[in-house]
């Protein structure tokens, strides 16, 4: 039996871009790239400086390759580039990062054919609008009995097997700052992502690993001022690598805190950590608006013009100073951070290290875009053993209950980092590995 809260299946795969990752691929060998397990899991302590979890990295990465391979015989639809070398995070050593042409629409539209199969053939019953509401040990401590359904129509279902495959916590705001010590939360994850299986997990003697990791992605602006969604496929665009920065990048003061072309995502990531409320404002004149490729992705300067007197997060004014009223900015410490940048402009020699500088911010109107860190996925999540059974404030694995996919926090994986790909990989993979006679020889 498959519950699914949501109206379809598929979760999260209908706003993610879809990367994975993955060593010594046949995509890989046909594209003469030397990769193999080892290298993958050397790569992720790497950037992570070690703080992945072992046992379940190494499990990861032993499998991740054949999961690409799998994906690729299923029909998936790979991006002609993969795979390549990524650095929207920190990057790794070798090209081993994939995404489909749809980006996480390309794998569901492989599972989804098999889920339908599966489901017409009597192999799955699959409950769309469901929820796992309560979840107990079964009589004489044989199974579990879940309780599902709604206020009005609860029904129990007994099992031998539980695997809580419930995702994040990225849609329930106050769940997330409980679990990442007061960060405000700012994500694109569907409101369904709200933590309850998490809880569940714990009010069952679970506990929770890596509640005090939490790393920002740089950065979105609210859909609506206030609010805590952001569309990621309309999202500002701030890596360097993919748009080089016209903007300056300056606290809620009005300071520059990082060179905003620093090659390192990492780098870029924890200086804005650093920043209260994970915020900060993009800061242009109106030429280099004129100039400039477009900030947001999917977007023209038109809409983005629109913005301006209706949103809060978008400012402008005909004065350096106007604008920092606006924006609740220090007066003189803008003009003085403007002023600098534009002395770095004419010398060709940043304080901050930048080395893109193609223009003085110098001609009204000037405008101001507020951003805040996003979270693509929660980091905190339940602690598993190395057959991926939820374990106990005891210490012990709790029999016949299990969990895989983002329940398990992104810190699983990647440690206090982004490690690119290693979020929807491993979701494949362990879910993969629970179906199979893995989990047979795993416990024997």
């Amino acid at each position: 039996m498959l519950l699914e809260a949501d109206h379809r299946a598929g979760g999260t795969l209908h706003v993610s871009s879809g990367h994975m990752s993955g060593a010594a691929s046949q995509l890989q060998a046909q594209r003469g790239i030397a990769d193999d397990a080892q290298a993958h899991y050397d790569d992720v302590m790497r950037i992570s400086k070690g703080t992945a979890t072992p046992d379940l990295l190494r499990l990861a990465t032993r499998h991740a390759g054949s999961t690409i391979d799998w994906l690729m015989a299923s029909g998936f639809e790979m991006g002609p580039e993969c795979p390549v070398i990524a650095y929207s995070h920190e990057p790794y050593r070798v090209a081993r990062t994939y995404w489909g042409t749809h980006k996480g629409l390309s794998i569901l539209k492989v599972l989804q054919p098999l889920l339908d199969d599966a489901v017409k053939d009597g192999l799955v019953d699959l409950r769309l609008n469901t929820r796992l509401v309560d979840l107990q040990p079964g009589s004489q401590g044989q199974g579990w009995t879940a309780t599902c359904g709604g206020a009005a129509d609860q029904y129990e279902v007994n099992a031998k097997n539980v695997v809580l495959a419930t995702g994040g916590y990225g849609g329930n705001p106050q769940l997330f700052s409980r679990l990442t010590g007061g960060y405000p939360l700012l994500s694109p994850a569907p409101a369904c992502a709200d933590g309850s299986g998490l809880e569940l997990g714990l009010a069952l003697g679970g506990q929770v690993r890596n509640s005090d990791v939490y790393l920002p992605t740089v950065a979105g602006v609210p859909d609506q001022a206030g609010g805590h969604y952001v569309n990621w496929d309309r999202r500002s665009n701030l890596t360097p690598q993919h748009r080089k920065p016209w903007e300056i990048y300056v606290t809620v003061q009005g300071e520059r805190f990082v060179a905003e072309d620093d090659p390192s995502p990492d780098a870029r990531e924890r200086a804005l950590k650093r920043q209260p409320q994970l915020a900060f404002w993009v800061v242009f004149d109106e030429a280099i608006f004129a100039q400039a490729p477009c900030l947001f992705t999917g977007t023209d300067k038109s809409e983005v013009l629109a913005r301006f007197g209706t949103h809060l997060a978008y400012q402008r004014a005909d004065t350096l100073d106007g604008l920092a009223a606006a924006c609740g900015m220090d007066a003189p410490t803008l003009q003085r951070t403007v002023a600098q940048y534009n002395t770095a402009v004419a010398q060709g020699k940043d304080l901050l290290g930048r080395t893109h500088l193609p223009a003085p911010i110098a001609q009204g109107p000037f405008y101001a875009i507020r951003h805040q860190g996003v979270t693509l996925r929660c980091w905190a999540g339940l602690e598993v053993d190395a057959s991926l059974r939820v374990v106990g404030r005891n210490g012990e694995p709790m029999k016949g209950l299990y969990a895989v996919g983002e329940i398990l926090g992104g810190a699983a994986m990647s440690g206090d980092s982004f490690a690119s790909g290693m979020s929807i990989t491993p979701a494949l993979t362990f879910g993969r590995l629970l179906g199979s006679d893995w989990l047979n020889w795993q416990n024997a």
